[in-house]
């Protein structure tokens, strides 16, 4: 399993990305830490997200974990729940490495900086998938709010060939390889989108 979908990952979308993707902002205008910002990001990210993939769908959950064992700066103390939320799942995993660039000043040069991390997998029918306490607990995560995730999650359809990632409750990105496939997110949920980069959505999905 985990090889496969690293070669789809690696093929279709380099470095979980693509440059066909909307974003939208999910918590915005609300202050942090707000019942209606918490309200706000779990209502627009849970109609984005089943927009996008129906309870039959079976797809690939792709978590990249760092294995920090807790931050007090956002307040997470849980960082084994998402794992406690899919403790029915098979899970697999392999360690990968990230390499970073930084300069430094007293050299005045370039430097690598490589930093291991952990990949872990699962594939299931989404409806077996408890996704709305996990988009929860990712939009907890900096509000300081428990139980939080903060490891990165990316749900990905290799048959729809899209990518769904909630970074935190600031916002959530879909990518795809087809530009066709966002068009009615595009536009059902056009105010919704990040406005510094309406323009650039613009001059994709308006040609579509």
């Amino acid at each position: 399993m985990k090889e496969k979908i690293l070669k789809y990952v690696e093929s279709n979308f380099p470095n979980l990305t693509s440059e066909l993707h909307l974003r939208f902002e999910l918590g915005e205008p609300y202050e942090n830490g707000t019942e209606d910002r918490i309200h706000q990001v779990v209502t627009r990210v849970t109609t984005l997200f089943e927009e996008v993939f129906k309870p039959d769908d079976l797809i690939y959950v792709y978590i990249k974990d760092w294995e920090v064992t807790g931050d007090v700066m956002f307040g997470n103390t849980s960082p084994e729940r998402l794992y406690d939320l899919l403790s029915n799942q098979n899970i697999e995993e392999k360690n990968l490495l990230n390499i970073d660039e930084e300069y430094d000043e007293v050299t005045a040069q370039t430097i690598k900086v490589k930093s291991e991390y952990k990949v872990k997998f699962l594939y299931a029918q989404l409806e077996s998938i408890p996704y709305q306490q996990i988009l929860e607990g990712i939009g907890n995560y900096e509000q300081g709010r428990e139980p939080s995730i903060g490891q990165s999650v990316y749900f990905i359809s290799t048959d729809k060939h899209i990518i769904f990632h909630m970074y935190d409750d600031r916002g959530c990105l879909i990518h795809s390889k087809d530009a066709e496939k966002l068009l009615p997110l595009y536009h059902t949920y056009n105010n919704w989108l990040v406005d510094y980069w309406r323009d650039y959505f613009d001059s994709i999905f308006k040609k579509v």
